[in-house]
């Protein structure tokens, strides 16, 4: 009987965004997702509702069970997340080391842990001498060059005990080519007009999996559910998320509700409907990245002003991740400090004050110049007193006393001063309100008005292009009158 009511479900498919209002009536991708449930004649879960999902494809999110309900963890709303990179952070490229800087990540106000992939590199095809951590063996096992699996918990009972959620980097577009996936079911996977296995784009080092394979999509979730429910992560970043397709992360995502109701979960991709309507919570500011980079050349503020309105794309309880810097700009794009100049600073406060959460990328506080390697061993190279640190931890302290900065406040209203390089916006909950002023020019300006209507407020924050001032002081709206800025000056006043 189940199986029967699986591919009448499967004639009707139907998905629907309903936390955006919308629908997807899309007869082409309908078809194609009816084509490959029959092929492979797949039955239904004993533990899902059967009016709702077949493995690996949700067919409506619009059921009346209360987990196909859009949820958003609370804890998402003060999240500072941190990008680890473990084989770079320390000498010995292990959990075990990584734990030393638990303290100090914890007394910078971070809170939450991205750790890029922490499985085993397939050998085969591998680039460089250790591989890149995207070109997974064994989807349940760690990279025993970090340690044991073991030492993973141990880290992350740890980090947990500290205050800290953990969520894993997942590769669901490919594998590696020594994956037992690859011997014990050939047909999981794309193939090219000569019948051999393909890899997606120039990632030679992968073999693309095939989404049109129902029994692939299923084992794929249970090996993510393994994670939440068997080890205890609280989410996933989503490598490549739009090579998946839409459904299977719905799917996904309602069996992993199904086992933790508070999860994250961090799509690779800019922002879209079909992504943020049920399964990802949020999504790569990619707009606010490309706009903050040409600031050094002396950019206009309006364009970086369309990269902080929070499009329609992000539906209900969902919200951009805004991001300075993450792996793949550090190793293919350049260092912070190629890429920003003297704007990092000025831009790094932007970022956390925007709508949605902020990310810090491994050694960033350190205000490290350094573009580090993907396929070889490069360890970071720490100061005792990291450049940023201070800084990073005022903003971290902001993000998660302010109501107003809560990661799912879309309220931001944007002030243009006199000058267009003069920029001010505030962000507003209640009678919580945080003000930004700032010069967002690679050279001073004088005489400068700023209306951000407020009388008077706390200063908790005010570099002045060279030094930073944390003394908090109350200022008011006359002393934003007629004021000169130096280059990449700004302020920080709160209202409570």
């Amino acid at each position: 009987m189940k199986k029967l009511l699986a591919v009448m479900l499967a004639v009707v498919l139907v998905f629907s965004l309903a936390a955006c209002g919308s629908k997807n009536d899309s007869d082409k991708k309908n078809t194609e997702e009816t084509a490959a449930v029959s092929k492979n004649d797949y039955t239904m879960s004993k533990d899902v509702a059967e009016e709702t999902v077949i493995d690996g494809v949700m067919t409506d999110i619009s059921g009346s069970d209360p987990i196909l309900k859009k949820t958003t963890a609370s804890w998402l709303d003060t999240c500072v997340l941190y990008e680890v990179n473990i084989r770079q952070f320390t000498e010995e490229g292990t959990f075990a080391a990584f734990e030393e800087h638990l303290d100090r990540l914890k007394g910078m106000g971070v809170n939450t842990l991205w750790l890029m992939p922490i499985h085993p590199i397939s050998e085969t095809e591998r680039k460089g001498t250790l591989g890149s951590y995207y070109s997974v063996s064994d989807y349940k096992a760690v990279n025993p060059e970090f340690g044991t699996m073991d030492d993973f918990k141990h880290l992350l009972s740890k980090a947990h005990d500290m205050g800290f959620k953990v969520i894993l980097d997942w590769v669901a577009n490919h594998t590696g080519w020594d994956n037992a996936w690859i011997k014990e079911h050939e047909d999981w996977y794309a193939h090219d007009k000569n019948g051999e296995i393909d890899s997606p784009y120039d990632w030679t080092d992968t073999a693309q999996l095939d989404y049109n394979n129902y029994q692939m999509r299923a084992e794929m979730i249970k090996c993510m559910q393994f994670w939440i429910e068997d080890i205890g992560v609280d989410g996933f970043r989503c490598d490549h998320a739009l090579g998946v397709p839409a459904p299977f992360w719905n799917a996904a995502v309602y069996k992993l509700k199904s086992i933790n109701s508070e999860i994250m979960m961090l799509a690779e991709c800019s922002a879209n409907q079909s992504m943020t309507g049920y399964a990802f919570d949020t999504c790569y500011n990619d707009a606010l990245y490309g706009q903050a980079t040409t600031v050094r050349g002396g950019i206009g503020t309006s364009s970086v002003k369309n990269g902080m309105e929070v499009p329609t794309q992000y539906c209900e309880g969902s919200f951009p991740m805004n991001y300075l810097d993450n792996h793949d700009k550090n190793s293919y794009e350049g260092t912070i400090v190629s890429r920003y100049k003297k704007a990092y600073q000025t831009l790094l406060a932007l970022s956390f004050l925007t709508p949605g959460m902020p990310l810090i990328y491994t050694a960033n506080e350190e205000g490290y110049d350094h573009e580090i390697e993907f396929f070889e061993k490069d360890t970071v190279k720490w100061d005792d007193n990291p450049k940023y640190a201070e800084l990073i931890t005022a903003l971290s302290k902001l993000k998660t006393e302010n109501k107003a900065l809560a990661s799912t406040n879309t309220d931001l209203t944007i002030y243009q001063g006199n000058n267009d390089n003069s920029f001010a916006f505030t962000r507003k909950s209640g009678d919580n309100t945080v003000i930004y002023i700032s010069n967002l020019y690679f050279d001073p300006i004088k005489d400068i008005t700023v209306d951000a209507g407020f009388d008077k407020a706390t200063c908790v924050l005010h570099y002045d292009g060279t030094a930073f001032e944390y003394d908090e002081h109350e200022m008011t709206e006359k002393d934003f009158e007629h004021r000169d800025y130096n280059a990449y000056e700004f302020y920080v006043l709160v209202i409570k």
